[in-house]
This record gives structure tokens, C-alpha cells and sequence, in this order.
């Protein structure tokens, strides 16, 4: 299974003040980011690693590539792909913000009800975590492990 994380306020704060990881390299964090990861995000990467699953991130954002892939392994996280804006404009035939089945991504994890209501029209899984909910990390183990039976 292919499942695809949205940064902006699923994963990095913009807005929001969710609690933090803390970075695994965090000297090397401080030097090199101001971004920081919501808490929960590495038990989730693990989670989906040991289930022998892909992890990727699909943003709206113009962020590179590299920084993207940075900002993971700040954290111990390895990606197995990203999207970011200027791949989606490139790739994307279809006129929504995101399009999850056009990278084979099986779940996008995503705060947006606007990606939602995509999601519905375009016929793709779409799970929705708030950035206030807390408990974030175990709906979207318990939405997991529901599409393994």
C-alpha cells in the first residue's frame, strides 16, 4: 500500500500550535530547519514501514524536493516518494488540487475539507485528521488497519 501525507497543517504547523517531535538529529534540525513534525508522525512512519508499506508526501506546497526529503530525515523518517506543487502542475491531467490515484497512492492523510470534497468527486481515499485532534496519530492507525481486512 502506497499512502501519501500532506505537510501544511497535517504534519508541519501553519497555524496551528499542535505538540512536536523531536528530531532524531536535532542539532543538525536546529542548524538546518524551522520547520518541526507533529507529534505522532515517526510512530505513523514506522507503523507503515513495518507493514512493508510506502511512505510519501503530497503537498500543495512549492517546497523542493530536497528540502522535503531534509526535513524527514531529520527525523529518521526515509520517503519513499514526494509530490510538492510543481511536480503535481507537471504530471496532474486532472483539475483538482490533488490527485492521489495519478502517483497509484492508495490513502492521502490530509486536513483539507476542500481535498475531501475532491476526493468524493474524483472517486479517491481520503482521510481527514484536524490539526486540533490530539488523537490524530490513532485514527489514522485505526483507518489503517481497517483498509488491511
Amino acid at each position: 500500500m502506497r499512502i501519501a501525507f500532506d505537510l501544511n497543517n497535517t504534519l508541519i504547523r501553519c497555524g496551528y500550535d499542535f505538540p512536536l517531535e523531536r528530531p532524531r538529529r536535532s542539532k543538525l534540525a536546529r542548524l538546518l530547519s524551522s520547520e518541526g513534525f507533529r507529534k505522532g508522525v515517526v510512530e505513523l512512519a514506522e507503523y507503515c514501514r513495518q507493514q512493508g508499506w510506502e511512505v510519501w508526501v503530497y503537498t500543495t506546497s512549492y517546497r523542493s524536493n530536497w528540502h522535503i526529503r531534509q526535513l524527514f530525515w531529520l527525523h529518521g523518517i526515509g520517503l519513499d516518494d514526494e509530490v510538492n506543487q510543481q511536480r503535481h502542475s507537471r504530471e496532474v491531467a486532472v483539475r483538482c488540487m490533488k490527485h492521489p490515484p495519478s502517483f497509484r497512492i492508495d490513502l492521502l492523510i490530509d486536513d483539507s475539507e476542500g481535498v475531501r470534497i475532491e476526493a468524493e468527486r474524483h472517486g479517491f481515499q481520503m482521510l481527514v485528521v484536524a490539526p486540533d485532534d490530539e488523537h490524530w496519530a490513532q485514527k489514522v492507525k485505526a483507518a489503517l488497519a481497517q483498509r488491511q481486512d
